[in-house]
């Protein structure tokens, strides 16, 4: 899996949740459908799911979170057991990155995050993962996918990087099939963590970006 950024997660949910059955964008969050997934601003409940999604040992040898963010059993078992739609509405901790949940829409489930945020200089970048259950399938390449229709169609990037641990081939293999290609880069990316580790990195471009009628982020440039 690619770098991807991470806000803490949201320990106690007080309000009882309410259905949300959006698949359009509008000023309170992005939604937009892509092969099985619908991808979009995820509720309060829903983010919980996602984080509990990138929290396993295997995701967290790639993603480096700090502790405090990562979700323990049985803690999350329960998250992933969310049913998407429901929760009180999500408001984003972290201002540097623009965060969506990918609902599977054949089995009713969370089955991961992707953003855009703010790289290591400032340029956008593109970063998710996947929950145990939708890794080795080829759902990657949706994954990136929506990263770059994100960034591209509806926050009006031009062009848009990753970065993926020397390796890390799932990774790669993920981010080439959804249209990015090798470019050169700084040899070594820092996790949230504060480990190192050596990088691949990757681009990718259009003529003309498109903003939607959803958040914005000025913080990002084109």
């Amino acid at each position: 899996m690619a770098f991807a950024s991470n806000a803490p997660l949201v320990h106690r949910l007080t309000r009882r949740g309410r259905l949300m059955a959006k698949r359009a964008c509008d000023r309170r969050g992005h939604a937009f459908a892509l092969g099985r997934f619908l991808f979009r601003t995820p509720t309060a409940w829903e983010y919980a799911a996602a984080v509990a999604a990138g929290s396993d040992p295997a995701a967290q040898r790639w993603l480096g979170w700090l502790p405090e963010s990562v979700v323990a059993e049985p803690m999350r078992a329960e998250a992933l057991r969310v049913v998407p739609g429901t929760g009180p509405d999500w408001t984003a901790p972290d201002h540097h990155s623009v965060d969506i949940v990918a609902i599977d829409l054949v089995a009713g489930r969370c089955a991961g995050l992707v953003s855009v945020h703010a790289g290591e200089d400032g340029s956008p970048e593109t970063g998710g993962f996947l929950a145990p259950g939708y890794r080795g399938q080829g759902f990657g390449r949706d994954l990136f996918a929506a990263g770059l229709l994100l960034g591209h169609e509806h926050l009006g990037l031009s062009r848009i990087q990753a970065g993926a641990e020397v390796g890390n081939f799932a990774s790669a293999r993920s981010l080439e099939a959804a249209g990015l290609r090798r470019i050169g880069g700084p040899p070594r990316y820092t996790l949230p963590n504060g480990e190192t580790r050596p990088a691949w990195w990757y681009r990718h471009e259009v003529g003309w970006p498109h903003q939607c009628a959803g958040p914005q982020a000025s913080w990002l440039s084109v």
